[in-house]
């Protein structure tokens, strides 16, 4: 195995079609022992198999839940830089008079039409942040109500052996063994 690894190491010498051959050597072994299986003999026929749950939900579920956060993160982030540049144009009017509107609804002056150009995009960039994030909560939550919908492991049989009564001041406490015949 070492001379395998010190051959994988000088490819810089070896050439690119040794080094080519050698990685494809690797990756066939590679995926032959993440392909083996045991052989039909070697399986508990009476066992039932055990339920997989499939990596997409497996792993999805915290994908989902990971972009949910940072996409509302995010939509928080852009509804605060709106709120502070409106902020920033409220300032603006109130110094300046010749903040008022055209008959065609926009600001007469330039700087605050953009100022309220800028806080437009934000509140349209914060709202398509927070819907990605509510539509990624939602496909978590399914992900995870569909990892949850399948058994994997043997049903749940409640053992009531120990007994607990309480009456008027006294509480008993006994153990009951079930005979069967």
């Amino acid at each position: 195995m070492t001379t395998r690894v010190a051959e994988l190491q000088s490819c810089r010498v070896a050439g690119r079609r040794r080094c080519r051959r050698l990685f494809a050597l690797a990756g066939l072994a590679l995926a032959a022992a993440l392909a083996a299986r045991p052989a039909f003999a070697q399986l508990d026929s009476a066992a039932p198999a055990p339920y997989r749950i499939a990596p997409t939900i497996k792993w999805g579920k915290w994908a989902a839940a990971l972009v949910a956060v940072g996409s509302t993160a995010l939509g928080i982030h852009q509804h605060n830089a709106g709120n502070n540049t409106y902020g920033e144009l409220v300032l603006y009017c109130g110094e300046v008079i010749t903040c008022s509107i055209a008959p065609d609804g926009r600001y007469v002056d330039v700087r605050a039409e953009a100022t309220y150009q800028q806080v437009a995009r934000d509140d349209r960039s914060a709202r398509a942040w927070l819907i990605l994030g509510q539509a990624a909560a939602v496909g978590s939550a399914v992900l995870f109500v569909l990892e949850l919908t399948h058994e994997t492991g043997p049903p749940n049989i409640p053992y009531s052996g120990l007994l607990v009564e309480s009456g008027s001041g006294v509480t008993r406490v006994g153990y009951r063994v079930p005979l069967r015949f």
